[in-house]
């Protein structure tokens, strides 16, 4: 098997011998591949053999500080911002989801466009320590999330200028993404532990599901509710799906009244796309807001302004209004997503096996689901099962006679 190459500008092996030129002086001699996977011959000399070979590596390294490639749209020389608009026109030609490319567009223009890396090209931008002292102002002015997803955002792009050959290569591997500070802006969490839930800062708890009361009381505050979130809350305490598919990717087309059933589209794994049953009780529901709203666009969607019903209601807006209900109803530690964990954590308790409860939820993989509940691997019975019959004979003691 050959060896593998490599990487660009990496030296190989490198030879030294005395300098042809220079008295008492070392010359070394070694080879690099450049970013368009030619041969490079370099040499250095020094006085001594470490020398040399140091300064071989000196000029590997400048070259690579010095590597001139990409096209006319995306280059070294490239402004960030405007590769940052080349990267969202290659994943808008992906055909991504409309909320996937409304996330893009939010990181770009919010932390991208707007940040101490908007000013710098591509290949200056290109620095881990550069992105981290980004990443950590993003953390503390918005939060970890926020922080994530820039860095998300910025690998997409850096990737793609690596791609073009407009750097070497990108650094984005070596970066490590910072949490919040406490205290900061961007800390979302309260630290108080005698806290009465009034400082405008997040108790959520994400290992926490509704018990029985407290789930009856949360539907109970949702339907008093004056930002029709009583459907929404029955709907995910029905079905388990994560709210961006209840808001934006459950149509009234994809509701079956008759049946009973209803169609999720969801996009984040391939078992996303499901088909889900529903109680009568939540049958009832939506063919009561069938009849008062229509049956147009979007089940969840704008209610408010019959010029824009069934268009997609803002999540952010969404959050708010069942943040009020969470306080209401005394709950104060909840987050939408309980919703989510409530179903699993019930089904769970009903004995339903971890495959029913990952296809509920729409994971691609049912360790997924195992984790999500907190599950540990227990002993298998394979020690009472897998026994088979032997025919190895009993040993016994030969006479010497």
């Amino acid at each position: 098997m050959a060896r593998p190459s490599n990487p660009p500008y990496v030296l190989g092996s490198v030879s030294t011998k005395q300098h042809p030129t220079k008295v008492g002086a070392v010359q070394a001699r070694g080879y690099y591949k450049d970013h368009n996977n030619r041969r490079v011959e370099a040499t250095a000399s020094g006085k001594t053999i470490a020398a040399a070979r140091r300064a071989l590596q000196a000029k590997a390294d400048a070259a690579r500080e010095m590597h001139k490639g990409g096209d006319k749209v995306l280059n070294q020389d490239t402004q960030l911002v405007r590769a940052a608009e080349t990267w969202f026109d290659s994943k808008e030609r992906e055909r991504l989801s409309t909320n996937t490319l409304r996330d893009y567009r939010g990181y770009i223009d919010r932390t991208i466009k707007l940040g101490p890396l908007s000013h710098m090209s591509v290949s200056e931008a290109n620095d881990v320590a550069r992105i981290e002292a980004w990443l950590t102002e993003v953390a503390d002015d918005r939060g970890a999330t926020a922080a994530k997803q820039a860095r998300k955002v910025l690998s997409g792009i850096l990737g793609l200028a690596e791609r073009r050959g407009a750097i070497a290569s990108s650094v984005m591997h070596r970066v490590k993404t910072p949490g919040a500070k406490a205290g900061s802006a961007g800390d979302r969490k309260c630290h108080d532990p005698d806290c009465d839930f009034d400082c405008g800062k997040r108790h959520l708890d994400t290992d926490r599901a509704f018990t029985h009361a407290e789930a009856t009381k949360v539907q109970e505050t949702a339907d008093l509710a004056k930002a029709d979130v009583g459907d929404l809350a029955a709907f995910l305490f029905g079905t388990g799906v994560r709210i961006s598919e209840a808001l934006h990717c459950t149509a009234w087309a994809d509701v079956d009244l008759e049946a009973g059933t209803v169609r999720v589209r969801g996009t984040k794994t391939a078992e996303a796309d499901r088909v889900l049953p529903m109680s009568a009780d939540l049958v009832d529901r939506l063919s009561a807001r069938a009849e008062l709203y229509g049956r147009t666009g979007l089940v969840f969607g704008i209610t408010y302004f019959t010029t824009k019903v069934g268009q997609p209601r803002d999540r952010n807006n969404v959050s708010k209004a069942m943040r009020r209900v969470f306080k209401s109803a005394e709950v104060q530690w909840a987050g939408t997503h309980t919703f989510r964990r409530t179903v699993a954590s019930w089904m769970d308790a009903a004995g339903a096996p971890l495959a029913e409860i990952a296809n509920q939820l729409g994971h691609a993989d049912i360790n997924v689901t195992a984790r999500y509940l907190g599950r540990r691997t227990a002993p298998t019975r394979a020690a009472e099962i897998m026994i088979l019959p032997t025919s190895r004979a009993r040993l016994r003691v030969v006479s010497g006679d």
